[in-house]
């Protein structure tokens, strides 16, 4: 989770420090903090499962909020996009379950469509997530006059995560589902960076989209401030880990960093609580990919 506009950043450009030894210390796990105006009913996951990570309240949070409110209230169209790792469907977990969207009142409809789908698969997703089981999917027909009369009884967000699988074909017949006069239809359509240009190749869509939101990586700036919120574990760790580790492996992405979190942890279990830096750093560049700086 990040920012609501990008930044460059020149920490790939850093001369490495050196540190001094004994800088991360293992804390008892902190309660996390909620992320919006009440604590969700059903908390998202985080990446891993990381034991003591916090949901921290960054700003991104409450331009989603409203966003999502827009949407809803608008029956419009909202397009997520953001580099993978950096919080996307996190963010958009945390808000719906917070309850503090006027989504709460709309029936929410999520679909994570197959690789390459087909309109009739996306009518087999949408016939699953809206209990349709009595109306047969092979007939497009009857299928979506059924469809429709469903979507018309009561307000729905239809939230579509890795939207830029869809094709030309599922994307109209989305269109098709937002047009009618009679549905009362807000859709969501989250993609990565990249499919950022699926989304605006569609231009039927494009032009009936209210809200573009971005969720880039964090800033330099901002690691320093949310890190340590997110996890017990960077709380009174020297400043400088922490910048280093972003430097050199982490680049202010939320996974990278539940994964960098997740392997420190074994290496103090291992230790014994207590691990000195370049130990620290051979193990995570061990366990770790390259990752490129997308800021």
């Amino acid at each position: 989770m990040g920012r609501t506009t990008g930044a460059s950043s020149r920490a790939s450009q850093a001369p490495a420090r050196s540190l001094p030894a004994r800088t991360l210390k293992a804390r008892p796990s902190a309660a996390p903090t909620p992320a919006v105006r009440r604590r969700p009913s059903y908390p998202p996951r985080h990446h891993l499962s990381l034991p003591g990570a916090a949901t921290v309240p960054v700003p991104v949070l409450e331009h989603l909020v409203r966003g999502l409110e827009q949407t809803v209230n608008e029956r419009a169209i909202m397009c997520l996009y953001g580099d993978a790792g950096c919080g996307k469907t996190f963010a958009l977990d945390t808000v719906l379950a917070s309850g503090a969207v006027p989504a709460r009142r709309a029936r929410l409809i999520r679909l994570l469509p197959r690789p390459a789908p087909t309109p009739a698969a996306l009518r087999a997703h949408l016939a699953d997530a809206l209990n349709l089981t009595d109306v047969r999917t092979e007939d497009p027909g009857v299928f979506d006059t059924a469809l429709r009369k469903a979507l018309a009884g009561r307000d729905h967000l239809l939230v579509v995560d890795e939207a830029q699988r869809l094709d030309a074909a599922c994307f109209e017949y989305l269109r098709y589902l937002f047009d009618d006069a009679g549905t009362c239809l807000a859709i969501v359509l989250a993609a990565g960076e990249r499919g950022l240009a699926v989304l605006r190749r569609q231009k039927m869509l494009a032009s009936r989209t209210a809200v573009w939101l971005t969720i880039p990586a964090l800033t330099p700036e901002e690691v320093r401030w949310v890190i340590p919120r997110f996890h017990p574990l960077w709380e009174t760790s020297d400043p400088d880990a922490v910048d280093l580790l972003d430097t050199r492996l982490c680049h202010g992405n939320f996974r990278r960093w539940a994964q960098a979190t997740h392997h420190t942890l074994r290496l103090l279990r291992a230790s014994g609580g207590i691990a000195d830096y370049p130990v620290l750093e051979d193990l995570l560049g061990a366990r770790l990919l390259p990752h490129q700086d997308t800021r």
